[in-house]
């Protein structure tokens, strides 16, 4: 039988799986067939009696079987005997699903349904046949819906399938190995291969660190990747060295890696090997970035590629063709391919003509295929091919959201890849202060920490109604990316945009009535009674910084630039709702941006150094000199607030007096800040409540 959709889970028949975005939930035979009775009868009682008969058929079994099977079938479902959303109970009657049931094929399951309830009834062949083919037919459907739309691969397998979260795999030159990062603490993780003929995992690293992608060498004895020092530190600025271990050794008992270059304040990474003997890798240093190799017996370092324009990102090599393939971007962050050969020292630049639909992604990781002259990247959930000319070929994958780090097998045949997502909810801190800003005040201590909104899926970017005590608040609850809003205590969705929805940022008015927001490229007004308005602009949004005014926003946007089409540019812009006009208040990169009082800019660009613009001129802010902080902040009441990863720094911008707040053990809990309000006392936040990443394995 086909697969099937009830509400926003997909039912796997074959695999006795439920399926939504990245999480999978597998149903026993018998509590499948309950519910393909409840989905071939959707809307209508289904007795106790009947799914006794069809899922138990001349079997006794105790009296609360049934109720057992619909009490894992909600479980699976996100549903629950309170709110009754997918499956309904008729109290001394039976059970109907109430949730919409979509079929491949409305005549195909009609007739499935029949054949498997009269089983025992004579069938004629052809039409046995037929009916086998038409399945066969509508589960390759779904896979391959159009040539141009498909997967170059249709079969997924896991690879791994425990409680920690696995990344960065990478197979042995002989593909029988397959190397990956598996986390074993917030920020540590450990190095562990799987043998792929024995089905058996070891470690390769003795102790947990903070290791980077490994890379193998081409006879496949050692592996190379990044190290960073200081997990959990926020006070130490660690940098990357390049470290090693061999896998020889590792087979039989762990390794401590030996380290092969000091990294001396710089960071390397994307460690790619060009001999047994030689590795390629990425220097990042301040603003700028060169591509180096290592010649491991002599330590002889020489720079290969160098371009003040642009900053390299990430690196791939081909040794079938000798060629290095390097994602570079420049300050308005167009993306481009530096393909250079290692022989010749020949370099082509390549723009990539990355989709529009994601042309404010930042990071594009490719690698190459094994036998051909294409590179392979994903993106949400889907895979892209991209040829020499930077052209790039879609390719959906609908059973999962996000899809990481894809890899091809050395046959060419086979596509590794990480699936899964994070389980964000939302927490409240209360903070004890009587004026935050007082010169003296060095330090201000936690209350407390409330999750008040919590689901399976992501719960993010909260943020207070002005003036109010009531939350907004993205989440995935219910199926896509929507605006959720909680007043005294009541919880209802806001928003109801289309499938697919990618919600970037919002911001409230200043009144509270309603919200600005970054979906897919488009600016929504989404107003308290849920009405949304797209409102037309000439250009991209990629973000919604703030609302400024009554009329005006502050926006990140991608513009094409007037003389080369081809380049794209970054700029931070006031946009007047009313009018469309729109003002530069800035152009370049910006991660995250807001204006004070006095209309000075405070931005942090692509190494997250934390700028000031006024004037025409960009400074270094003096309040953020030597501080660890992430990308996003805050300016409120006259307050710079900057979340660092076990304090919150607050920096009064009259006075130019600093403070922090203190969070509580474990501040690695805490993902980001995303609002504070100075009257009530409290702090939103996101916080990690679980992880889910596995490897799983495209094949034909």
């Amino acid at each position: 039988m086909s697969d099937f959709w009830v509400g926003n889970f997909r039912v796997d028949v074959s695999r006795g799986q439920v399926i939504v975005k990245d999480d999978i939930v597998s149903l026993e035979p018998r509590v499948l067939k309950v519910l393909l009775l409840l989905a071939k009868n959707q809307g209508e009682v289904v007795t106790h009696e009947a799914l006794l008969e069809g899922a138990w058929p001349n079997v006794v079994v105790a009296p609360n079987a049934v109720q057992r099977c619909i009490g894992q079938l909600r479980k699976a479902l996100a549903d629950d005997a309170k709110q009754q959303r997918m499956i309904a109970t008729h109290p001394k009657v039976g059970y109907s699903l109430v949730a919409k049931v979509q079929w491949p094929e409305a005549n195909l399951a009609e007739q499935a349904s029949s054949l498997s309830q009269n089983k025992h009834r004579n069938i004629q062949w052809p039409l046995a046949i037929l009916l086998s083919c038409m399945c066969l037919l509508a589960l390759l459907l779904y896979f391959l819906p159009s040539a141009a739309t498909s997967p170059p691969l249709n079969r997924l397998t896991p690879i791994t399938s425990t409680d920690e979260k696995e990344y960065y795999p990478n197979f042995s030159p002989d593909g029988r190995y397959l190397v990956f990062n598996r986390f074993v603490g917030v920020c540590q993780n450990q190095l562990w291969a799987k043998d792929l003929i024995e089905n058996r995992e070891f470690p390769l690293t003795k102790s947990a660190g903070v290791y980077g992608p490994a890379a193998w060498s081409p006879d496949g004895n050692q592996l190379a990747f990044s190290q960073l020092g200081g997990c959990g530190q926020p006070q130490i600025k660690s940098c990357r060295n390049i470290s090693a271990v061999s896998f020889l050794l590792a087979k039989t008992e762990p390794q401590i890696p030996r380290e092969l270059l000091a990294c001396d304040q710089h960071n390397f990474g994307g460690i790619n090997w060009l001999s047994n003997s030689e590795i390629a890798f990425i220097d990042s240093y301040a603003r700028q970035g060169e591509v180096k190799s290592l010649v491991i017996d002599s330590g002889l370092v020489t720079v290969l590629y160098a371009d003040k324009a642009y900053k390299p990102q990430a690196l791939t090599y081909s040794g079938r063709n000798k060629q290095l393939a390097i994602t570079v971007h420049d300050e308005g962050q167009n993306t481009a391919l530096v393909l250079l050969n290692t022989d010749t020292n020949a370099a082509e630049h390549v723009p990539l003509k990355v989709p529009g639909e994601y042309s404010d992604y930042l990071w594009w990781d490719p690698s190459w295929h094994p036998l051909k002259d294409t590179l392979l990247a994903s993106a949400e959930n889907s895979l892209f091919e991209i040829d020499m000319a930077g052209v790039f070929t879609e390719y959906p994958v609908t059973t999962v959201s996000d899809i990481y780090n894809p890899l091809y097998h050395p046959g060419g045949d086979k596509i590794v890849a990480v699936m899964g997502g994070v389980d964000l909810d939302i927490a409240e801190y209360s903070f004890a202060a009587n004026n935050l800003a007082e010169d003296d005040r060095a330090q201000i201590s936690m209350q407390g920490l409330q999750t008040i909104h919590h689901s399976t899926m992501e719960d993010y970017q909260a943020k207070y109604q002005p003036a109010t005590t009531n939350i907004s608040f993205v989440s995935t609850r219910s199926g896509e990316q929507q605006i959720w809003f909680s007043q005294h205590n009541q919880l209802r969705q806001l928003s109801h945009f289309d499938a697919n929805t990618r919600i970037t940022s919002y911001a409230w008015s200043l009144d509270g009535q309603a919200l600005a927001l970054a979906v897919r490229g488009k600016l929504q007004l989404l107003t308290l009674d849920g009405q949304a308005q797209s409102i037309a602009t000439p250009f991209k949004v990629v973000d919604v910084y703030q609302w400024v005014n009554k009329q005006q926003v502050l926006l990140s946007i991608i513009e094409q630039a007037p003389a080369q089409l081809q380049q794209k540019q970054r700029k931070v812009v006031l946009f007047d709702i009313n009018t469309g006009a729109h003002q530069v208040i800035y152009q370049g990169f910006s991660h995250w941006a807001q204006l004070d009082d006095d209309q000075s800019l405070y931005y942090t660009d692509w190494d997250k150094t934390l700028h000031v613009y006024q004037d025409n001129k960009s400074t270094i802010s003096p309040a953020t000199t030597d501080m660890e902080f992430s990308s996003g902040f805050m300016i409120k009441q006259d307050q710079l607030v900057l979340f660092g990863q076990s304090k919150i720094w607050l920096y009064d911008l009259e006075k130019r007096a600093l403070s922090s707040i203190e969070l509580p053990s474990p501040a690695t809990t805490v993902a980001n800040l995303t609002d504070i309000d100075y009257a009530n006392k409290r702090l939103l936040f996101s916080i990690y409540q679980d992880f889910r990443k596995d490897l799983v394995m495209f094949q034909r």
